[in-house]
């Protein structure tokens, strides 16, 4: 008996479980250290101000709805807040993840540059790796403080939502890989040459805008999490 010649369905389908059993086997489970969900006035107060003169932030209930509203008052500037947990010691395996949105109460004119950040492996002087994307834009950047290697890295992404929508940003580090994600969809994976100088053990998320005005950027954030790579 001749064998039949596969059909166009099945050679996609067996593609298709290919990559996906690809993708599982690629993956590193993790488990979560901290979450937040901004659900009371004493969890948004949990989370300490890291950096950022010209801010504010407050609990919002509407109705069953509830989040932290963090606001920056006037551009340039980043308003940043730290969870209460960091690494134990120097080049820490983290993945920071913060659900949040640019709300439609910012001003058209200052849209354009404002941004949802994330942060890890954090210290003094601007060290660490930053993922912030630009909701107006589609647009992301994921940099290295101190400059080097092969940061930053800039692109955009069409898996990146728009003012008013929410934003789930996901960065991770685990020795010299650093990886960036948003929405689910990876938009930088990146191998540090130098992840020693990266030595910082705090973590951070922020709202900022990058344009020079006088008009405020809000942003709704509903969840924080940060994990640890499962051992």
């Amino acid at each position: 008996m001749t064998p039949r010649k596969p059909t166009r369905t099945a050679v996609l389908v067996a593609a298709t479980a290919l990559v996906a059993a690809l993708v599982a086997a690629t993956a590193v489970a993790d488990v979560a250290v901290y979450e937040n969900d901004f659900s009371s006035r004493s969890e948004v107060k949990e989370v300490k101000k890291s950096g950022g003169k010209k801010c504010a932030r407050k609990f919002v209930q509407k109705g069953k709805k509830k989040t932290m509203r963090a606001t920056v008052k006037e551009g340039p500037a980043t308003c940043s807040f730290r969870p209460p947990v960091q690494a134990d010691g120097e080049l820490g395996d983290f993945e920071l993840r913060l659900d949040g949105k640019i709300a439609k109460s910012t001003r058209k004119a200052t849209r354009k540059g404002a941004f949802l950040g994330v942060s890890v492996r954090v210290g003094g002087n601007g060290v660490g790796y930053e993922l912030r994307v630009f909701p107006r834009t589609g647009k992301f950047k994921l940099s290295r403080g101190p400059n080097g290697g092969e940061f930053p890295v800039n692109g955009t992404s069409n898996a990146i939502a728009g003012v008013g929508k929410k934003n789930t940003l996901r960065l991770g580090v685990r020795g010299a890989r650093v990886r960036a994600v948003v929405n689910g969809a990876e938009v930088a994976d990146v191998t540090d040459n130098d992840p020693g100088a990266v030595n910082g053990r705090k973590l951070r998320f922020a709202v900022g805008g990058e344009r020079s005005s006088g008009k405020a950027v809000v942003a709704t954030m509903k969840k924080v999490r940060v994990a640890v790579p499962d051992p």
